[in-house]
Order: C-alpha cells, then sequence, then structure tokens
C-alpha cells in the first residue's frame, strides 16, 4: 500500500506528490475534477476553482491529499494516475 509523505508542488489540478517509496510523481486531475464535478450537488464542483484546488493539505494521520470541504483521495489511485518524475 501506497501512502504519501509529501505535497512537493501544487498547480491547479496537477500534483506533485512525494510517496512512502520515495519516488516522486506528477498527478493531473483536472478531466477527473471535471467528471466528478458535473452534478451540481457534487463537493468536486468546488474544487474546480483554481484558489479552492490549490488549497489541498497533507492529512498526515490517513497520510494522503484532502481538502477543507471533506473531499481525500486515495494514494494508490494517485500513485497510478501518476507519472514518475526524475
Amino acid at each position: 500500500m501506497r501512502t504519501i509523505k509529501k505535497i512537493c508542488d501544487v498547480k491547479p489540478y496537477t500534483l506533485i506528490l512525494q510517496f512512502n517509496n520515495d519516488e516522486v510523481r506528477k498527478v493531473d486531475l483536472k478531466d477527473d475534477f471535471r467528471e466528478w464535478g458535473k452534478s451540481s450537488d457534487s463537493k468536486f464542483k468546488l474544487l474546480l476553482k483554481p484558489s479552492e484546488f490549490c488549497k489541498v493539505k497533507l492529512n498526515e494521520e490517513i497520510e494522503s491529499i484532502c481538502w477543507e470541504n471533506g473531499i481525500d483521495l486515495c494514494p494508490d489511485v494517485l500513485w497510478e494516475k501518476g507519472t514518475a518524475l526524475e
């Protein structure tokens, strides 16, 4: 099981994350958030605003990322979606 050790960089819809195996991956969530935010009552809709997306935090308790509105994402999913950086 993978966990997130550090958020290295945040840009609208793109995160650079360091995982517990020390691998750093770039994760682009733009298409996912657009899809998940289509519903008017979706919590993802708020995160389509770049300023809100960039408020992402590392939750050390669950060793993943989260936002103030309660959304958190599975580290394994983020790792799969990401591409390795040298």
